[in-house]
């Protein structure tokens, strides 16, 4: 039995901060349009949740080696934003560019060409902070913001790992006993950097962005099989970052008082944990869930039995985004440097 650490999921505290919330509203009318657009995707087998997979950076064997990948790059995998450089970093492998998130994982797979086993935790505990420097360095000589911060993460990922799980996540995953909600609990007691919490009127309120990624890339990565079985996945939420709050409120699912646009078009940087950007986290969580429902209605209604859930909305979301940049470019979205996202 996994120790009860975290009593209240992700749902509900972001449901009661809803509730609440002074700047940023849900407009449940937008939904149904957002959701016919989803549900017409899965019908067409255009959104599957095969996308992890797809991608090329992305591991093709399916075993422990590929799960301690994915556990190393979420461990990394936080804040491409800086507003203290103009340009962006940018990685190539294997002849293409990269940026952001898919950036990360080209460096991380240059660094396995180059000798370096980021798969192995021994390893990556004894990388110094100018040899992890060195890993993530774009092709400009650009680095990444945070980057003590990344070291200091990868470091507890690796140690802990060693320390509690013999050096491999495989064993989070088998005492979780393929339960998504078991295992975040063990991710978020045992590596502090994926604790991802905040205090809202008093309360705690569990956001927990990067270890669900982690545990959704595991499943998207093996198809829901194997070590990739959850037999609880749908009640993991999407993933609150930037980007997808910021496509919510382009297609008019979340709306912003007029005090809070104001503050994201002078591009002033949210602290995490201040009421608005708790409330936009949480909206965006409660959002998309509201979404996945109208989109299993849909699919009741038409006879249709194909997989929905926040993970798959989250994917369509973000790659909506980086798909339409220019579309979005006068939708504000909030900024904010830390570990969380």
């Amino acid at each position: 039995m996994i120790e009860q650490i975290n009593e209240v999921r992700v749902l509900d505290t972001c449901q009661t901060v809803v509730s609440q919330s002074k700047d940023v509203k849900i407009i449940s009318s937008n939904i149904p349009k957002l959701a016919l657009k989803i549900y017409k995707l899965i019908e067409e087998e255009k959104l599957t949740l095969d996308e992890f997979k797809k991608c090329s950076l992305h591991p093709k064997n399916e075993d422990e080696e590929a799960i301690n990948w994915i556990f190393i790059v979420d461990s990394l995998n936080f804040c491409f934003f800086d507003p203290n450089n103009k340009s962006h970093w940018t990685v190539t492998w294997k002849n293409e560019k990269y940026t952001g998130y898919f950036g990360l994982c080209a460096a991380i797979n240059r660094a396995i060409e180059k000798g370096i086993k980021m798969t192995d935790m021994k390893t990556c505990s004894k990388l110094t902070r100018d040899q992890l420097d060195e890993i993530l360095l774009g092709d400009d000589g650009t680095t990444l913001p945070l980057l003590q911060e990344r070291y200091l993460c990868l470091q507890q990922s690796a140690n802990n790992l060693l320390i509690k799980y013999k050096g491999n996540f495989v064993n989070c995953i088998l005492e979780a006993n393929h339960s998504a909600q078991d295992l975040l609990k063990l991710i978020s007691k045992n590596f502090s950097h994926f604790r991802d919490e905040s205090i809202y009127n008093n309360e705690k309120v569990a956001i927990y962005k990067r270890a669900q990624i982690l545990i959704a890339d595991i499943w998207s990565s093996f198809r829901g099989t194997g070590f990739g079985e959850f037999h609880d996945i749908d009640t993991i939420t999407m993933f609150a970052d930037y980007r997808v709050p910021q496509v919510l409120l382009y297609f008019g699912v979340l709306e912003y008082s007029d005090k809070l646009k104001d503050t994201l078009k002078q591009g002033i940087l949210l602290k995490h944990g201040a009421p608005e950007e708790v409330e936009i986290r949480a909206a965006s969580i409660v959002a998309v869930d509201e979404v996945v429902n109208e989109v299993k209605k849909l699919m009741a209604k038409n006879n249709i039995h194909k997989t929905c859930n926040s993970i798959m909305v989250d994917t369509y979301l973000w790659g909506y985004r980086r798909e339409n940049a220019a579309i979005l470019e006068d939708t504000p979205y909030h900024k904010t440097l830390n570990i969380y996202y």
